[in-house]
């Protein structure tokens, strides 16, 4: 399932953790412990915490406003 999440990343977008969760056929927390766990083997990336200004942010273009938290990134 690993695997699977980061296929969905790599493919680029924006995704809510919901709804990797209804394409994973598994629950938020899972997803949540799942971007934690490949952050902690190098793979993705926390990049930010959605602040009220989105001017500065790198990820604005392709951000989703109305979900606020953890904004991960996949290493090159």
């Amino acid at each position: 399932m690993l695997d699977r999440l980061l296929e969905i990343l790599k493919a680029g977008g924006t995704h809510r953790v919901s709804d990797l969760a209804r394409a994973l056929d598994t629950t938020p927390e899972l997803v949540e412990m799942m971007l934690e766990a490949l952050s902690r083997a190098g793979y993705v990336k926390p990049v930010a915490t959605c602040a009220e200004t989105c001017s500065a942010c790198s990820l604005a273009d392709s951000c989703i406003p109305t979900q606020p938290g953890k904004a991960w990134t996949v290493n090159p």
